[in-house]
């Protein structure tokens, strides 16, 4: 596989985080300040127990993995058109980075889980 064709795979993931981002904004938008706000705020509470049913917790995991990805390879771009790392060194560098948070945010939903 040629440097050209991942390279088109990754822009083409990053549309596609960037379009799940967006529409998670917007149904947050909704879901909380348009509709919510007539029945308040959540709780931390009533927030908590929602990320315990665990097609809310697979949302919020794929939710973070979009926008962990999304973030990484666009900072990735920058460093790399910037010429401040080579292509190689800021991909492993952005990979450490992004296992550091997945295992943060997997870690946290579980202890979510177990309480």
């Amino acid at each position: 596989m040629s440097s050209r064709s991942r390279s088109g795979k990754a822009w083409l993931l990053q549309a596609i985080t960037g379009a799940i981002l967006t529409l998670a904004v917007l149904a947050h938008i909704y879901r909380v300040h348009l509709t919510g706000s007539a029945h308040g705020i959540p709780t931390y509470e009533e927030v908590v127990s929602a990320l315990k049913n665990p097609l809310v917790m697979a949302g919020e995991i794929v939710l973070a993995t979009a926008a962990t990805y999304h973030a990484l390879y666009g900072l990735h771009m920058v460093l790399v058109e910037a010429q401040l790392l080579r292509e190689d060194v800021s991909k492993k560098v952005m990979l450490v980075i992004g296992i550091i948070i997945m295992t943060w945010l997997i870690g946290f939903n579980v202890i979510i889980l177990l309480e």
